[in-house]
C-alpha cells in the first residue's frame, strides 16, 4: 500500500504524505481508530502523523508536535524529517514555528593506543583491547595496553572519545 521509507536523515517521507492522510481520513469517515506505527514508533510515524495535523488539521508544527508528544514523549523524528517538516510548516503558514533540536548522537570511542573508532560503549573498547592482547600482538603490547586501559579508568567506564581524549604516555 505505501512506498517503504527508511528511518534516515536524507530519505523523503514527504513522498508518504498525501495516501497517508487520504487513508487516515477515510479510517476517521468510517468512525474507526487507526493506529500508525514503524519499527520503534518515534520518527517515521511520528513524521506521519505531525504532517497529518499539519495538512488536515492546519496545524502548525508547534500545536502539532505539543499535541503529539503530550501522548508520545519518546517521539523523536530524525533530523532529516524534521527538517522536512519544517519545509512543509513554511509552506503551509509561511514561517516555521519552532526550530528543530538537532538529536544528540553517540560518541565513538576511540582506541587511545590505536586511534581507531572500535565502537559506542566502553565495552566495545574493552573488546577490542582483549582481541588486541589474546596473542595477536607481542606481551610487551599487552602489558601497554593494560597500563592505558588502567591510567584511562576504561574498566570503571571510563569515556574515551575524540571529544574527551587526552594525551596519555604509555611507556610512563
Amino acid at each position: 500500500m505505501f512506498e517503504q521509507v527508511c528511518d534516515t536523515e536524507n530519505s523523503n517521507i514527504s513522498i508518504l504524505f498525501e495516501e497517508a492522510c487520504d487513508f487516515i481520513e477515510d479510517v476517521e469517515r468510517a468512525g474507526q481508530r487507526i493506529l500508525v506505527h514503524c519499527f520503534e514508533g518515534k520518527s517515521r510515524s511520528v513524521t506521519v502523523v505531525l504532517a497529518y495535523l499539519m495538512l488536515r488539521k492546519n496545524f502548525t508544527l508547534l500545536e502539532a508536535w505539543n499535541v503529539v508528544k503530550k501522548v508520545h514523549r519518546r517521539a523523536q523524528p530524525n533530523d532529516g524529517f524534521g527538517k522536512i517538516l519544517q519545509e512543509l510548516d513554511q509552506k503551509l503558514h509561511e514561517k516555521v514555528s519552532m526550530e528543530w533540536r538537532r538529536r544528540q548522537r553517540p560518541t565513538l570511542k576511540v582506541c587511545p593506543i590505536c586511534c581507531k573508532n572500535v565502537g559506542l560503549s566502553s565495552s566495545s573498547l574493552q573488546k577490542s583491547h582483549n582481541r588486541l592482547s589474546s596473542g595477536s600482538v607481542d606481551s610487551a603490547m599487552t602489558m601497554e595496553i593494560q597500563k592505558a586501559l588502567t591510567t584511562l579508568n576504561i574498566s570503571h567506564g571510563g569515556n574515551v572519545s575524540p571529544t574527551h581524549r587526552q594525551s596519555h604516555s604509555v611507556t610512563d
